[in-house]
């Protein structure tokens, strides 16, 4: 619904980032309530019910020892008790789902404002403002300045030549900085229609890091190849 989200923005760890429609949601939690309501209502009527028969039928055995009842009083009574606690063991059951129900919404509803992890820049923004997000889909990547790390792509056909451990170099397209990094990841989490293969590298702690910044662009060869 609203994104705050730009590559290269620096963020501190809270600040909201993106604020997802949760319109939906508080109508979901508004049912929820109603159902608890509803259900907590269910159970002290059947409670009171209960309470009632169990008294019925402890006067019914007072007049079946005075002579004044017949026995099949009794036995209806207690049949009377024992339905009206079941639908007290049914209502019991509702609370207990509505109030799950409900946990699980106002969890969801608390991770509608979207908040940055840890102070860093953002990089990598996947969403644009009215886009229909998937549960668990990435919005944007923050990193850490002095952590920075290298994404680069690679089409499927060279898929094989790049795997966790392989050393490669970026070479900016600002400045021709060559970048020396060791490939840590594989990121099979794309579109597979897409013919391409996310890697993620971490720089060679040795390098100079202040010679670059985040968001910077180039193209990544294999350590030591010409392109």
């Amino acid at each position: 619904m609203k994104l705050q989200a730009r590559n290269g923005m620096v963020v501190k760890s809270g600040d909201i980032v993106a604020e997802l429609d949760d319109t939906k949601l508080k109508h979901d939690l508004d049912q929820a309530k109603g159902q608890l309501d509803a259900a907590k209502g269910q159970a002290a009527r059947a409670g009171a019910a209960y309470a009632n028969a169990r008294r019925r039928a402890n006067l019914e055995q007072r007049l079946i020892r005075t002579g004044a009842a017949a026995p099949e009083s009794y036995r209806n009574v207690m049949a009377e008790a024992g339905q009206f606690g079941a639908d007290g063991y049914a209502a019991s059951g509702q609370i207990k789902q509505a109030q799950a129900q409900i946990a699980d919404l106002e969890g969801q509803l608390a991770k509608a404002k979207v908040a940055a992890p840890l102070d860093g820049v953002l990089s990598v923004v996947k969403v644009k403002e009215g886009q229909a997000a998937r549960r668990g889909e990435p919005i944007a990547r923050v990193f850490d300045p002095q952590q920075l790390v290298i994404r680069f792509s690679v089409p499927r056909a060279f898929v094989k030549t790049v795997k966790v451990g392989t050393t490669v170099e970026l070479v900016t397209h600002e400045g021709n900085h060559v970048v020396p990094a060791t490939v840590r990841t594989q990121d099979d989490d794309h579109d597979p229609s897409i013919d391409y293969t996310v890697f993620e590298a971490v720089i060679d702690p040795t390098y100079r890091i202040d010679e670059i910044r985040v968001g910077d662009n180039g193209h990544v060869r294999i350590a030591g190849a010409v392109r």
